[in-house]
């Protein structure tokens, strides 16, 4: 009995009843929502951004993590510059990793406007054949339906993918940048940077998008 009447009034019975579930505020539906419970645009545009800056600020970390240490090995003396330059010849092996390194830089970016493009037009091809009508000009207020968070939905993988892939030609050119201890490198970390700021979501792009697909809908019909 008096087993029973501890298990039944024990304060940690009564802590767990009382909890209310932890929910991250970023990826929780809540986060996007108003105080009317209604899906807003703002708070689906400031997840994106946080995930975009996430990945910025990823590049900015290892670039400044691996420049340091590519200044630092570098002075380490005469005798280790002299023994890194007999392993590579002047001639043959200085400019291999920087053209390297401008090849993924470029060939990055261009790879990340180009997939932006077609997924781009295939959520707006998606949105269109759904036949949902918005009114035009967008605000900021607009009712978020499910063709429209689809639509959105979209264009938050197209520019997540989109980073990853210029991230990576960034990175990169980070490694390339420790293995020859060419500072030139940091020229394509810059453009790099550049290319993911252009793709950085806001909320003007995010209703420009819309009103581009339903405007898009409207004339189909």
């Amino acid at each position: 009995m008096g087993c029973q009447f501890l298990a039944r009034h024990s304060p940690l019975q009564t802590f767990n009843m009382n909890r209310t579930p932890i929910e991250n505020p970023y990826l929780s539906s809540a986060a996007t929502r108003d105080e009317a419970g209604q899906t807003n645009l703002s708070g689906l545009v400031r997840t994106g951004q946080i995930i975009a800056f996430a990945l910025l600020q990823g590049v900015l970390f290892i670039t400044a993590i691996f420049a340091y240490l590519t200044f630092v090995s570098g002075g380490n003396g005469e005798h280790g510059a002299a023994a890194g330059n007999a392993a590579m010849p002047e001639n043959d092996g200085d400019w291999v990793f920087l053209l390297i390194g401008i090849v993924a830089c470029f060939a990055g970016c261009f790879a990340s406007f180009v997939v932006n493009r077609l997924m781009k037009q295939m959520a707006i091809r998606q949105f269109v054949a759904s036949g949902s009508e918005v009114a035009v000009p967008v605000a900021e207020t607009v009712t978020i339906t499910p063709e429209i968070s689809q639509l959105l939905a979209a264009s938050q993988t197209q520019t997540i993918i989109g980073l990853a892939i210029v991230e990576g030609a960034a990175v990169i050119n980070v490694v390339l940048m420790m293995l020859d201890e060419n500072m030139l490198h940091l020229v394509m970390v810059a453009f790099c940077l550049v290319a993911m700021a252009v793709q950085f979501p806001t909320l003007r792009k995010k209703m420009d998008l819309i009103e581009f697909a339903a405007r898009a809908s409207r004339d189909r019909i």
